[in-house]
């Protein structure tokens, strides 16, 4: 028996009992997995199964370490920190010890579903959704949602979304309304949007 094995069986296991989604993003219409959803039974299976966790956030790297009698397992994507999501009057919109506990949830949530195989395909479909609006028909929350999921991509492309906007796109940082459309339009355009994320971060590291 091996770790990898183990893996194997808890994912079958966990597959078996029928999740049920309970995050609902009301703006795209789709429903997906919170990391309350699925990690209670998660955890029970890996007691089960005598597997250990451990999430660590390090040298900017958000890590799961599953272990099974010494065999180690590391998971891992880019931690950044990004800039506190502000409001229409460029105020944060929380305060910065909750963005950060956002920001862990979200890690974590990402990591325990890439290692115990939790697929989330409404999320993906929606993200090619061309409905997102500009900045005028936007109410805050829409804004909020815009500028997470915007955030998120620059993220798993390890550049932070103010530089890519400011020192790519050419945007004015303090001019909220620019910031946000731009934003919109990088969304309603995914493919050219990582493509131009993937120039960006080359041209940063040359």
């Amino acid at each position: 028996m091996s770790l990898n094995k183990k893996i194997a069986e808890i994912r079958v296991e966990l597959q078996n009992t029928k999740l049920r989604k309970s995050g609902k993003n009301k703006f795209a219409g789709f429903e997906y997995f919170e990391l309350s959803d699925f990690l209670p039974t998660l955890n029970s299976l890996m007691a089960k199964h005598e597997v250990n966790d451990r999430f660590t956030i390090e040298e900017g790297r958000a890590v799961l370490f599953l272990n099974w009698e010494g065999e180690e397992q590391p998971y891992e994507i880019p931690f950044v920190m990004f800039d506190v999501p502000t409001n229409k009057n460029g105020q944060p919109s929380m305060q910065h010890i909750q963005y950060l506990g956002a920001l862990n949830t979200y890690y974590k949530r990402y990591l325990y579903m890439n290692a115990f195989g939790i697929t989330d395909g409404e999320v993906i479909d929606a993200m090619e959704s061309p409905s997102y609006k500009t900045q005028s028909k936007s109410s805050d929350d829409e804004k909020k949602l815009y500028w997470d999921e915007f955030a998120v991509i620059c993220g798993e492309n390890n550049v932070k979304p103010r530089d890519f906007l400011e020192q790519w796109a050419g945007i004015d940082g303090k001019d909220q309304k620019a910031m946000f459309n731009a934003v919109s339009k990088y969304l309603r355009d995914q493919s050219m949007f990582k493509e131009q994320l993937s120039n960006f971060k080359a041209n940063s590291e040359s």
